[in-house]
Order: C-alpha cells, then structure tokens, then sequence
C-alpha cells in the first residue's frame, strides 16, 4: 500500500509540474511585451506589394513564351502586343491615315482597345471589385522575423526600415501586402486584421502604422471600418506615421478621369513628350511631335480622350483601391461619367462608403487624436507634377500628390510660386501663434492651415517617387515610431519642420565601400583629395538637415576622386555635339511649326 501511496504521490506530483510548466508556458506567450517598443505595420502604397498572377495551383502562370507573367501590369508577350495590335488597330489607323478621317471613330476605339487589352487586361475586375483572373498579393500575415529572406527583403526594399528592426526587432515590424488595383474595403479588412496579429504575436496592446502614398487612403478606409464596427481606433493605436499619403486622392488622377490627358495644342506640341523622357531623348520627343501630326488634330484629340475613357470605363471602373485615389473634390463628377449603369451598383455602394470616409477623414483624425492617439505626417513639396493632364501647374505637390492631400489642409499656390505678399500666417492649428513659425523660408507654403500642423514635416523639391531613398526622412520615421518622447517638430533640432530634399540611400551604401579605401598606393594630391572628400561626405550624411545643393556638392566630389582611383584619369566629359545639333534643329522646326500651325495635322494644314 505504502508503495501504491508513494507511487500516487509521484505521480501526482509530475502532472502537477507539467501543469504548472504548461501554465508559465501560457502566462509568457499572453504576457504582455514590456521592451518599450510598439509593433509597427507598413501600409504601403501603389505597386509596392508583392502582387502575382497565379493558375488554378497556385503556380506562376506562364505567358506563351513560357515566361510568368510581370507585374504590376501582367502583359503578354511582346509578339501577342503586336499580333494584337496588328488584327484589331492596323486596318483602322492605315484607314484614318489614307482617307485623314476615323470613320466612325473606328481607329479611336480600336487603338483603345488595343491599349486596355495589353496594359489592364489581366487586371479586370468583377461587379464587385474582385480580380476575375487569379491576381493575387504575397500575404505577410506575420511580422518580417517570420517570413523567408525573399519576402523580408523585398519589403526592406519599398521602405528601408533596417534600422527599425535593429531597434525593435524585426517581430515587431509588419509589412500589409494587398493588390494595388484591387477592393479598398477588402484592404482595409485585411490591415484590420493584421492589426489584431500583431498585437497577439507581440503581447502588445496597440500598434504603430506607417502608412505610404497610397497607404493613405487605406487608413482613411481603415479608420471608417472602426466606425462601423463601433469600436475605437484608439484602442489598438498607438502613433501613426504618414509618409506623403495620398490622404485626398491625387490630384493627377481625377483629373485624367475627368478630362483625359491634355490635349491643348502648346501643351501636346510644345512641353508634354519633353517632359517625359530624359534630356538625352529630347530629340525623340520631336519626332514624335512630327509624327502626330500624321492625325488630323481633332482625330489625334478624339484618340487621347477616347484611349484614357476605354482604360477607365472598360477597366479602372471597378477598382475602388483606384477609386481612393480619386480626390474628394472630383469624386462626385466621376461618379456621374463612369458610376451611372444598373450593373454599377455594387462598386458605386462601396465608393460612396469610401467618399465618405474621405471627406471625414479629418474630422476622424483629429477625433482620434483627441482619444490619445500621436498623428504624424512627412510631406514632399515643390515638385513639378507630370505635364500631362490639364492643372499640372495650378498646385503645388511632390510629382506625384498635391500638396494639399499630402498635408492634410497647409495652404501653398503651386511649385516654386510664393504666397501673396500680404498673406499672414493664418495659424488654423498652431498652439502658439505668437512663438510659432509655419511659414517655410521661400514662403511657398504655409503649414499652420494643416490639421497636423505640428507634428508635419516638410521636405521641400523632394520628388515622391525618390521619398524612400531619402535617409533623412528614414531616420524620421524611426525616430517616430521609436522614441516616444519625440512628440513634434520642435522635439529635436536635428529634424525641424522644414527640410532639404536628397536622393542619399545609395550614395550611402556608396561612401561605406569606400570609407575606410587604403590610401597609401596612391599619389599624395589624389590621396589628400579623397581623405577631405571622405570626411566631408562623412559630415554630409551624418547631418540630417543640409541644402540639396551643398550636399549634391559633396556627393560629385567623392564619386570623383573615386573615379580617379578606379580608372587613373578624371571621367571624361561625353560632349555628342551631333546629337546635340539634331536635338537643336528638332527643337526649332518643332516650335516654328507650333507658332504658325498650332495643332494642325499635316492634311489640316494642306487642304483646310
């Protein structure tokens, strides 16, 4: 019996300790995280998803040269692009060019046709908003510490957050993965939900988000989702960094959905295709002006407006992630040209509900901050936007989005146009508007009219599409989603509110290579040369708020003693003064036929 007693106690006693291990097992995976460092989760913005198109199993599908299909756009092969366009555009373009007249807008729709099949075809979207072929994004359901060194890396790619990780670990960063061109609503159900893995995966009680350009408009979705759900942002936020959101829309974007690309004669003819290649194309850019005038104008007119109409009607319609980037302001035009037919009423219920959490998007951040949740926002300004749709220069923006949705309300008049010299500082959302200075110093803008007036900051000629290359704007964002005692724009003299643009990640990764080059086989002017050009970059890109120029400066005297050392001589100075001399002839029959014949075709111009 006693043997049977001290057995059961024995036993006992091991069930009792294995509970108890499983118990702490528990209590420490439930445990709150006590590193002082809130997850963080990237929304990124447009083509910044890893986004494929899969077959029935899940495999890469397979163009018919036997290639997967690339994104963003999933093209066929070039050979079926011009089979393509050879059976549908050929018969009506040779018909227009013989006869100078689309019949019935024949070669209008065939080119458009031609144009939505090759570049959305693979993108449609159903009646409500889903893809009908298998477009589908590499899901990150898990922080970047989980995911392969593929997936880790390509999300490191789109925003270098390296730094963020040595500091929080990569457990605690986050990157959201959706179709770009997809469903806004699906979107913002997916971030939902990431939102709650991270807090279970890390034991933290809030996140961070980081939303990018068109990340914006997914936290605009994301903040009325909440609403409807009755439950508080507040509850699972803790800060929010903005970086250039497109928080309104851009600008861009409504209005090619409205009016179609610009079709004025002095803009298509004189600066419209300059503008879009480099200053080594130039030249190929008058030719295209000469060739178009192959078009009888209002033909040539008809073709643009019909092509960007097709893309829309036929293509874009269905996608409300492209609707969110549509600005409230355009909103209800586009809805009325493009929303308007029974079989629209799926998709038109879900862009209403997206409308109006745009026009409240406002109202619902500062009603968030209110709650306890830290807005930020990193704003890019003064860049010329592209010159291809008709208000390109009546507003300030970074390229891409006007300054107005980026900023969430600061007041500016377009690029490298100053406020009028009576304007005052209107003081909106300054806290101390006797203290305070939101004026930035070429009084292009002022950012006391922006509901985030005190925690912006502003980087002025930053272009949109290079804001991740900036290391200055990097190692803002860390230090927000870091330091919590870094709470607004007069937090750190080193990051005031008004900054300088730069184009630095590689240049750094650069200047690393080379810092620490062994100078002693090399003659003593040249090693002197690189030793002060190596300090002086040194400083440049420690500091982290210094002039484009000053630092431009910098970079070209590395790289050039650096070249030096590599080759032995200087770089020369490539001078193709034949290329030149065509760019110059080009440039000036093209100005001179502007001048006289305007937009005329050549048939205009011989027989009208």
């Amino acid at each position: 019996m006693k043997s049977i007693r001290s057995q059961t106690i024995s036993v006992i006693l091991v069930l009792s300790l294995l509970f108890s291990m499983t118990a702490l097992t528990a209590t420490a995976v439930d445990a709150p995280c006590n590193c002082g460092q809130c997850p963080s989760i990237v929304i990124p913005g447009l083509f910044q998803s890893d986004v494929r198109y899969l077959d029935e199993n899940g495999e890469p599908m397979l163009n018919s040269e036997g290639e997967p299909y690339s994104a963003p756009f999933f093209m066929e092969a070039t050979g079926d692009v011009v089979k393509l366009a050879l059976e549908e555009a050929l018969i009506p373009l040779a018909s227009l060019l013989i006869t100078q007249k689309d019949l019935e807008n024949r070669c209008a729709n065939a080119i458009a046709d031609v144009l939505g099949e090759a570049l959305l075809g693979n993108l449609k979207l159903d009646e409500y908003g889903h893809p009908i072929k298998n477009i589908q994004a590499d899901k990150y359901n898990t922080s970047l510490a989980n995911l392969t060194e593929e997936q880790r890396e390509y999300a490191l790619d789109q925003i270098p957050l390296d730094a963020y990780a040595e500091i929080a670990g990569f457990d605690h960063l986050y990157f959201l993965s959706y179709v770009h061109t997809g469903n806004i609503i699906d979107t913002a159900k997916e971030l939902y939900d990431l939102i709650q893995i991270a807090k279970e995966e890390t034991g933290h009680d809030k996140v961070n988000l980081v939303p990018i350009s068109q990340g914006g408009s997914i936290a605009n979705a994301l903040m009325q989702l909440y609403i409807d759900k009755g439950e508080e942002f507040s509850d699972d936020i803790n800060r929010v960094c903005y970086v250039v959101p497109a928080a309104d829309g851009a600008c861009i974007l409504g209005d090619i959905y409205r009016h179609g690309l610009i079709d004025d004669p002095e803009a298509l003819y004189g600066y419209m295709i300059p503008s879009l290649l480099d200053e080594e194309s130039e030249y190929l850019a008058y030719i295209i002006n000469i060739v178009l005038r192959l078009f009888p104008e209002a033909d040539l007119n008809n073709i643009l407006d019909t092509a960007v109409y097709t893309l829309v009607e036929d293509y874009l319609e269905y996608s409300t992630c492209l609707w969110g980037l549509i600005p409230s302001y355009d909103y209800p035009t586009c809805r009325e040209m493009y929303l308007t037919d029974p079989e629209d009423v799926h998709i038109l219920e879900q862009t209403d509900w997206y409308y109006n959490a745009q026009v409240n998007s406002r109202k619902n951040i500062l009603d968030a901050q209110s709650k306890g949740v830290e807005f930020f926002d990193i704003v890019d300004y003064n860049y010329v936007q592209y010159k291809i749709f008709d208000n390109w220069d009546k507003m300030n923006s970074d390229g891409i989005i006007h300054t107005d949705s980026e900023s969430f309300g600061a007041t500016s008049v377009a690029v490298n146009v100053s406020l009028p010299d009576d304007y005052v500082q209107a003081n909106t959302y300054c806290t101390d508007p006797e203290n305070h200075n939101h004026i930035d110093e070429g009084r292009l803008l002022d950012a006391s009219t922006g509901i985030l007036c005190e925690r912006s900051f502003y980087f002025v000629n930053q272009n949109h599409e290079s804001t991740a290359r900036n290391d200055v704007i990097i190692r803002l964002v860390i230090r927000i989603l870091t330091d919590s005692t870094f709470d607004n724009i007069y937090s750190d003299p080193a990051f005031p509110q008004f900054n300088f643009a730069r184009n630095s990640i590689k240049t750094i990764e650069f200047y690393e290579t080379w810092k620490n080059y062994d100078t002693s086989n090399l003659d003593e002017a040249t090693a002197k040369e690189f030793e002060e050009a190596s300090k002086e970059l040194g400083v440049a890109i420690e500091s982290t708020y210094m002039p484009t120029e000053e630092f431009d400066a910098t970079v070209e005297r590395f790289e050039n003693v650096v070249y030096v050392i590599e080759n032995g001589e200087p770089e020369a100075t490539e001078d193709d003064g034949f290329m030149k001399a065509i760019t110059i002839i080009l440039r000036i029959t093209n100005t001179i036929m502007l001048k006289i014949f305007g937009g005329k075709g050549f048939s205009d111009i011989a027989f009208k």
